[in-house]
């Protein structure tokens, strides 16, 4: 029993350093997008495109780190809060895509 306990909190760590990975993603081109903006280096919408695609980069990280958490869940609210949250960033990630007007592969 304690080898089962030692294996989900390992895998809980990797899912929370997974999604930081994810919101530092994120974090990081919104700077980026910022710097850009007040330099006046690109076009507005040149900078909203590349700010999305990193946006969905980063939020992909998210959503993986979310179904690395839920694998370890035994309580069944604990599982639905995250499948809820994984469907509300995949809806996300849909309507960046259709913002950047990228394709969805």
């Amino acid at each position: 029993m304690m080898y089962i306990e030692i294996i989900n909190t390992f895998i809980r760590y990797i899912g929370f350093i997974v999604e930081y990975i994810g919101l530092g993603i994120v974090a990081v081109s919104a700077f980026i997008a910022l710097k850009k903006l007040s330099l006046k280096e690109a076009t507005l919408e040149h900078i909203r495109k590349h700010l999305a695609k990193r946006m969905i980069f980063g939020l992909e990280f998210i959503i993986a780190a979310d179904i690395v958490l839920a694998t370890v869940e035994t309580d069944i609210t604990q599982s639905a809060r995250l499948g809820g949250i994984v469907l509300i960033r995949v809806i996300l990630g849909w309507a960046l895509h259709k913002e950047a007007g990228l394709k969805l592969k």
